[in-house]
């Protein structure tokens, strides 16, 4: 095979991968923010630009090029998304249309024995003291009522509504070592701390809510009342509004 042949099969084997990388480009797209404004457009192998479309602050799209994939693509999104917010704004709508109970009418709260470790059972004076300690914060509340519960129940099963109830408040106390900081030395001292906990549980709609507070064993009832009063703040004011009508 002569010089001249080579070089021409050559010349002709580059042409096609000339021809073939040409066809085989696609269209790159490049993103600018203006002003806050994103403008999408379509980068051609020569480096030209063309605005394919554009999103404003309000988040509308205007399309310039309707037969562009990517303006395709965007316009499907958008239809995809408007179609969720519309039926979650239906649900809202039949959500906030139902009636709710009355800012005036009672909350009725099952509240659950208290769970002790073993330590805090040691440490109670008597039987029961400290549930009916909790208890005691919440009965002189006006807007709160407290059912009865069926004795057969038992603190340690799974959180479960009773008939009637609007909300579950299980609530645990313990004992444990912790460190404090002397109020005359100001230096860090070890202490015995009781620790409350309550899970706040809501049917209607379905929410759970947990708090604690904890302090130094020796102002346990100071510690219960501020615990008292955050399970209260929970009941009132962010499940309350919430409950629908009896």
């Amino acid at each position: 095979m002569g010089f001249r042949t080579c070089l021409w099969m050559m010349r002709f084997v580059w042409c096609v991968v000339v021809v073939l990388m040409s066809g085989g480009c696609s269209s790159n797209y490049y993103t600018a923010n203006v002003n806050g404004e994103q403008k999408v457009y379509r980068v051609d192998e020569r480096g030209g630009k063309t605005l394919v479309y554009e999103i404003d602050l309000q988040g509308k799209t205007t399309v310039y090029d309707a037969n562009d994939p990517m303006a395709k693509r965007q316009v499907a999104s958008q239809e995809v998304a408007g179609e969720l917010n519309l039926k979650t704004n239906e649900r809202l709508a039949q959500s906030n249309n139902g009636s709710r109970r009355q800012p005036n009418e009672p909350i009725y709260v099952d509240l659950a024995p208290a769970i002790l470790d073993d330590q805090m059972q040691k440490a109670e004076r008597a039987k029961g003291a400290v549930a009916e300690q909790i208890r005691s914060e919440f009965v002189a509340d006006p807007m709160i009522k407290l059912i009865e519960r069926d004795q057969e129940r038992s603190g340690l099963l799974k959180p479960h509504l009773s008939a009637g109830a609007d909300v579950e408040v299980l609530p645990k106390v313990s004992l444990k070592e912790a460190y404090g900081i002397d109020r005359k030395t100001g230096k860090p001292v070890k202490m015995l701390a009781v620790v409350f906990e309550a899970t706040i549980t809501s049917q209607t709609p379905p929410a759970t809510y947990t708090v604690s507070e904890s302090g130094h064993a020796q102002r346990n009832l100071e510690v219960s009342k501020r615990f008292a009063k955050q399970v209260k703040q929970v009941i009132l004011q962010q499940i309350g509004p919430t409950i629908p009508a009896h």
